[in-house]
């Protein structure tokens, strides 16, 4: 070298004898990071308040019975809601924004026939109340808040006037959508905890209300809205005419009610097109009729699309004018609409064109909405545009007295009405307890997950798992079921494919990336914790979290 042969004066420095811990470089921050569990946007979109991204996170792993218990937290039909809810979840999911949103649905229903297929319990351990609760009405809400109230330890009698439990999910829906035995095996669970069944009891005649609220605690009504609406015009007293829900219930109760060989549905509902789709089953010729434009229409696309494909046929923006024939059925004249201004609904309103059009039928079935019978109602009881007044909880202007389902104003489905009666159970253990209401939900407290709080970096693009489905010319010709559920792997597949959002998993990226190594494994168990001491408050954990788990807080 160079200057191999030269002295270089080496000026001193200083050699630390300790650990650069003493040099605590946390006071140089002025922001935090901070772990938090903001809420995904499925979560707070489901109307039975499941936690969506903790079901996905666990069986992605394969850990199918926690996720079926952690589902039944919340919700004690997964199976039946696997089957039959209209999963709005999907429509928020942030992984449609990255690909394909997760078919939430999909997995749901493969946790549910897990737990029917493993014989899995439902853990009660809870001591008795001496206190007891009548639930009025055995359906999707009645049920569900039954449920909630017995694994709190309260005695829990159900009443119905129909002979089996399950309201609308039995009497109501097809069976190619929802077979009895997947809704047998689910409400068997309940009376193995203990909550009694009294069927068969129509409460305001074969027992009074008064005799009801004196003998409980609380009482919750949930009988449904099942008055079918009458649409006023010329011949509905002819035979051959028949309303939606007495058309299901004969035909769930396997009395298949004769009818011709061309039927027309009137309605835009999930009603009008089972009413639709359970004809085609029976043989007959169908065409369903609905006022306003398809866009328009209440039932789900995807039942609409199969409709389509199984055979029935649509005419829309044309309304009934009259039933025609002599004693019996032989036509329908219909009134051509078109579309004003938007009402009420948020849809534009149909208006009559003053041209008509004779369909012949020998049927007609009549499938538009339902409304509360209020004479079944207790007395005391306000009702407010053909609803039980009622809050949030249920919590109607009679102390003791709560109500929930399709009589109070919710969406008719079976998933709000879960809802309701999981809320509703809340409220009267709260009532029944002398306590104050607290907010509701997952964590009402948190901020949501959105697209861009995560960091899509760490996700790869995979499209969802699609549904299988029986073919169109085997499924017309019986009940079988027509979609059938996922393989085990399917739904493992589907549920990775779950983004977790606002949702720690443990990755490990807040820990990697740390250059002051102040991200620490929590001693106390899951997640991480920040050392306070040496986060320089440089954010790059929080950068490289790709969930959401993690935000910076500015210091005071």
């Amino acid at each position: 070298m160079k200057y191999t042969d030269r002295e270089v004066n080496i000026p001193l420095c200083c050699i630390s004898t300790t650990s650069s811990l003493v040099n605590k470089t946390g006071s140089w921050r002025f922001a935090n990071p901070v772990f938090i569990r903001r809420v995904s946007p499925c979560n707070e979109q489901c109307p039975a308040g499941e936690d969506i991204a903790g079901t996905m996170y666990l069986a992605a792993q394969g850990k199918f019975e926690d996720a079926w218990r952690l589902i039944m937290k919340e919700n004690p039909f997964p199976a039946v809601m696997g089957r039959v809810c209209y999963h709005s979840c999907e429509s928020k999911c942030n992984r449609a924004e990255h690909d394909d949103p997760v078919s939430i649905n999909r997995v749901e229903r493969f946790i549910g026939d897990y737990g029917l297929a493993h014989s899995i319990e439902i853990d009660f351990s809870r001591p008795e109340i001496d206190k007891r609760v009548a639930i009025v009405g055995a359906g999707p809400a009645g049920l569900t808040a039954a449920y909630h109230l017995r694994l709190m330890g309260y005695g829990i009698t159900v009443f119905d006037s129909k002979k089996r439990p399950g309201g609308l999910m039995r009497y109501g829906i097809p069976a190619y959508r929802l077979p009895k035995e997947i809704l047998d095996g689910e409400i068997g669970r309940l009376s193995n905890i203990g909550i009694d069944f009294r069927m068969g009891v129509k409460i305001g005649e074969s027992i009074a209300w008064e005799k009801i609220s004196s003998e409980f605690d609380a009482v919750f009504v949930a009988i449904g809205a099942y008055q079918e609406g009458d649409p006023g015009i010329k011949g509905m007293d002819k035979k051959g005419v028949v309303k939606a829900l007495d058309f299901l219930k004969e035909v769930n109760r396997g009395k298949y009610p004769g009818m011709g060989k061309k039927v027309t549905v009137i309605g835009g509902g999930n009603s009008a097109i089972d009413c639709a789709r359970v004809s085609l089953r029976l043989g007959a010729d169908v065409t369903l009729v609905y006022r306003r434009s398809q866009s328009e229409m209440p039932a789900h696309p995807e039942e609409i699309e199969m409709a389509r494909e199984e055979g029935v046929k649509f005419i829309f923006l044309a309304g009934p004018q009259e039933i025609y024939g002599q004693a019996h059925v032989s036509g329908i004249r219909l009134l051509k609409m078109s579309l004003g201004p938007m009402d009420d609904s948020g849809r534009r309103r149909p208006e009559p064109t003053g041209e008509t059009v004779d369909l012949a039928c020998q049927t007609v079935i009549l499938a538009i909405g339902e409304s509360l019978k209020v004479e079944d109602l207790p007395p005391s009881l306000i009702c407010e545009e053909d609803r039980v007044k009622a809050d949030g909880f249920g919590k109607t202007n009679t102390d003791g007295f709560f109500a929930g389902g399709d009589i109070i104003d919710i969406p008719h489905t079976v998933t709000h009405a879960i809802g309701s009666g999981r809320r509703a159970a809340k409220a009267i253990d709260r009532f029944l307890k002398g306590v104050k209401r607290d907010k509701d939900g997952l964590n009402p407290t948190s901020e949501l997950a959105d697209y861009n709080s995560l960091n899509s970096f760490y996700f790869d693009h995979r499209s969802r798992t699609k549904a299988h489905s029986v073919k169109v010319k085997e499924r017309i010709t019986s009940f079988k079921e027509v979609v059938f559920s996922p393989a085990k792997e399917e739904a493992v597949c589907e549920a990775g494919r779950c983004f977790n959002c606002g949702l720690c998993t443990e990755c490990g990226n807040c820990y990697i990336f740390c250059p002051d190594f102040s991200i620490k494994k929590d001693p106390d168990g899951f997640g991480y914790i920040v050392d306070l001491d040496y986060c320089k408050g440089c954010g790059i954990c929080v950068q490289e979290c790709p969930r959401g788990a993690m935000k910076m807080e500015f210091m005071e």
